[in-house]
């Protein structure tokens, strides 16, 4: 499954972002929120958890669904398939909103 995932300059763990392609893996329980590697099915729920703005297109194998409707994986494996700095995009998208109030 193709999904998306934000992060800043590391993951929130601390260990460097793997290269794109390259499958990282979690040993242990998938707990949604708690335990496994996460990712959103479209961007914008990604921005919800967004702890910096690199946004990546991600794939994920072995996965939990959870929310409702379902917006988030929990996974075993995911890759990175694609890398953009999204920080223009997010100012864009603040200045759209200001403006609209």
């Amino acid at each position: 499954m193709k999904a998306y995932h934000f992060t800043g300059e590391t993951l929130r763990d601390g260990r460097p972002i793997p290269p794109i392609g390259e499958w990282l893996e979690h040993n242990g329980e998938l707990v949604p929120c708690e335990s496994g590697l996460h990712a959103s099915v479209h961007p914008f729920d990604a921005l919800k958890y967004a702890p910096g703005n690199l946004l990546h297109l991600v794939e994920v194998e072995d996965y939990v669904e959870h929310g409702n409707p379902p917006d988030k994986v929990c996974a075993r494996r995911r890759k990175i398939l694609e890398t953009i700095d999204a920080k223009k995009r997010l100012r864009e998208f603040a200045r759209w909103c200001a403006l609209r109030l």
